[in-house]
């Protein structure tokens, strides 16, 4: 009786399992996965280590038009800036280049610490953009 107790539970066990799938593990913060069109969907800043983090995604884009503005990196190291959807007047269109190193993304020179890539959304981090100790993130959204 306990035997068979036994081995219905485990075929229970086996059965009732369900397998455990990453669905990010292919996912890394290379030139091929990074490349793709974003929208930058949230902006914010914080002043020093012991200040709070400041949202301002509807301050830096104010207008309806800055909002939908597509950012495109390249696999070639090109990135565009496309005033997409609602145009700005004057349109903002803009581009330049970008390169990977490690974990450290540059924008026309610019060097940002990548803090996290899902292949989804790209959180960049910047020290240091206007007083020692500032922090700026940016999240990028792929579409």
């Amino acid at each position: 009786m306990k035997i068979s107790t036994i081995i219905l539970l485990i075929t229970f066990s086996f059965f009732s399992c369900k397998k455990n799938e990453d669905k990010n593990s292919t996912c890394t913060s290379d030139v091929a996965s990074i490349s793709g069109s974003y929208k930058i969907t949230a902006y914010t800043y914080k002043a020093s280590m012991s200040s709070p983090e400041v949202d301002y995604f509807n301050i830096i884009f104010s207008d309806a038009c800055e909002r939908d503005d597509m950012l495109t990196f390249n696999s070639n190291g090109n990135w565009t800036l496309k005033d997409a959807g609602v145009v700005c007047s004057p349109s903002g269109d803009d581009n330049g280049a970008w390169s990977l190193s490690g974990n450290t993304m540059s924008i026309d020179g610019e060097p940002t610490t990548i803090e996290s890539f899902d292949c989804k959304k790209l959180v960049l981090v910047e020290t240091d953009v206007m007083t020692a100790g500032d922090k700026l993130k940016i999240t990028l959204t792929k579409q």
